[in-house]
């Protein structure tokens, strides 16, 4: 499995925000009145760093030796949810840090102020999701000094 790549992530996040503000721009334009990011987002995205890091930090304790039931299966598929997580963490922080841009362009309003916080904090969520994200998978990643085929024959 290839190791997540900083620079993907930066760029998905990139594209995502210059997207984002540009949709949100052209409704705001347009008359739309930009509502609100909801408390839940920010909640949800902290409970998905939380069980992502609890998840690698259970790799980690398996590759230390202090877990030997843990299955190889397992700390692989918590290597793919820790790469899918970072992916969603930085479409988060992207497309949300895009719409807080767009309506912070109009700071002085009250109520488009309360907007841009909410999305500027929802975008800190994302970002959590990524830094948790990349930390599972760091615990997940095999050092190189193990053989490749410890316990056996090679996979069919």
């Amino acid at each position: 499995m290839e190791p997540l790549s900083r620079i993907r992530l930066v760029v998905l996040a990139a594209i995502m925000g210059v997207v984002s503000w540009g949709v949100s721009r052209t409704a705001v334009n347009s008359g739309a009145s930009p509502m609100s990011v909801p408390w839940t987002v920010i909640a949800i995205a902290v409970a998905l760093a939380g069980v992502v890091v609890w998840l690698g930090w259970t790799v980690r304790q398996y590759r230390r030796g202090k877990n030997p039931g843990l299955s190889g299966l397992r700390a692989a598929r918590t290597a793919v949810f820790a790469q899918a997580a970072a992916y969603t963490g930085a479409i988060m922080t992207g497309a949300f840090g895009g719409y807080g841009l767009a309506i912070a362009v109009e700071w002085s309003h009250g109520p488009r102020r309360d907007v841009a916080i909410s999305a500027f904090i929802a975008a800190a969520g994302g970002l959590v999701i990524v830094v948790g994200a990349l930390l599972a998978e760091h615990w997940c990643k095999d050092d190189g000094g193990n053989d490749e085929n410890q316990g056996g024959s090679a996979p069919a």
